[in-house]
């Protein structure tokens, strides 16, 4: 069987800048590094990683938007292997304000949104998970993965 090593994807957050000056907008994520076991992708065509814990805070937003997203840096890359980012997706919950998708290097995706504060935190779970298949090379992957919340 050919396997695949562990596949690393670091997190970074990045506030967007405060709109007003009571703008108040936190977010933290653990853990800050995720990991895919591997495994045959005949009998397991999804890798998931363990659930990542998002705790999230807004004040000062009166009754304005506010969203969350996310951008990968570029592809998941080993040396010179390349697996396209869109193979990895996302589960995430509760729904609302959280919603399933698939990562992007060009389009930032909406994660979560919603309307007005959100205080005390709050905290979301995303399991990210990637397409298994026999065509990548062996190797161990990684990328940054930017999220973003902002409010208009």
């Amino acid at each position: 069987m050919r396997r695949l090593t562990p596949l690393l994807a670091f997190l970074f957050l990045l506030p967007s800048p405060a709109l007003a000056q009571k703008l108040e907008l936190a977010v933290s994520l653990s853990p800050a590094i995720i990991t895919f076991s591997s495994g045959d992708p005949d009998t397991v065509p999804l890798l998931t990683a363990p659930p990542l814990q998002l705790t999230y805070r807004i004040r000062g937003n009166g009754n304005s938007p506010w969203s969350l997203t996310v951008l990968a840096a570029g592809d998941l890359i080993a040396g010179a292997s390349r697996i396209d980012i869109s193979n990895v997706t996302w589960v995430a919950t509760p729904a609302p304000p959280f919603q399933n998708g698939t990562l992007s290097k060009t389009v930032p995706q909406r994660i979560a949104s919603g309307t007005g504060n959100v205080n005390p935190d709050s905290i979301g779970s995303i399991s990210f998970r990637l397409a298994n298949s026999w065509t990548y090379d062996l190797g161990s992957y990684t990328q940054t993965i930017l999220f973003t919340l902002s409010a208009p």
